[in-house]
């Protein structure tokens, strides 16, 4: 528990200062993160093994920052000075961290995928619905963490909503994939490798949304109501 005189009405400079140095690192981890997306999506798309090794081998530069953030925010958390809403935002930027965190491990299940896959390589349909996918999840968490380094909570609105698109190409991709004949053990292994990916990137844009929820209560100490996208 946070002793009371940590609650001050404004923190102390050089705790805001340490605050601000956090809030940079995080923005940093989501910069990782949406590498890590465009490069774990290139890899699959142009069957790139070695690019895939890459992206898998980076992930751990993405865990390092993250527990890096994580002591950090426990260390200011444990100091005199602080305010409340900084309090609550040094809380949250831990539960951000790990958001980030997820989403990479997601596209290093992505970059193994395009081993997996190998050396088969994706029609035309497959393929423009995976590079949407990519795009759209990089979008999301560019919006996500804007709002959370601005403490903006009006982008969480914004995320719901975008957040059906990557859902509608989820749709979309399994779709395609039950539309072709499953003619083969090769096709059967294609299909089942393709619906983990759509899944992996549906729940990049939960991360997101998630992400952005979390302002709300850094500024207003309330939990926003959840907006579920229809199914």
């Amino acid at each position: 528990m946070v002793s009371q005189q940590v609650l001050v009405t404004q923190s102390d400079p050089a705790v805001r200062d340490r605050i601000d140095d956090v809030r940079m690192e995080v923005v940093r981890l989501a910069s990782l993160t949406t590498d890590a997306v465009a490069a774990g999506t290139q890899a699959l798309l142009d069957g790139d093994l070695d690019a895939a090794e890459r992206v898998v081998a980076d992930d751990d530069g993405v865990d390092a920052l993250r527990h890096s953030i994580e002591d950090e925010c426990l260390r200011i958390m444990g100091r005199p000075g602080l305010s409340l809403p900084d309090l609550r935002f040094v809380g949250i930027a831990m539960r951000v961290a790990h958001e980030l965190e997820r989403s990479a491990d997601l596209m290093v299940n992505v970059a193994k995928t395009t081993w997996r896959l190998f050396p088969y390589t994706l029609d035309p349909t497959v393929h423009r619905i995976v590079e949407r996918l990519g795009r759209q999840a990089v979008v999301q968490i560019r919006v996500a963490i804007n709002a959370f380094a601005d403490r903006d909570p009006s982008w969480a609105a914004a995320l719901a909503d975008m957040d059906e698109t990557i859902d509608e190409l989820q749709k979309s991709l399994y779709r395609h994939i039950l539309s072709r004949p499953s003619s083969d053990d090769a096709t059967v292994l294609q299909a089942v490798q393709l619906s983990l990916v759509a899944r992996h990137y549906e729940r990049i844009g939960d991360h997101a949304v998630t992400i952005a929820g979390q302002v709300h209560y850094v500024v207003t100490g309330q939990r926003a109501a959840v907006r579920r996208a229809r199914r």
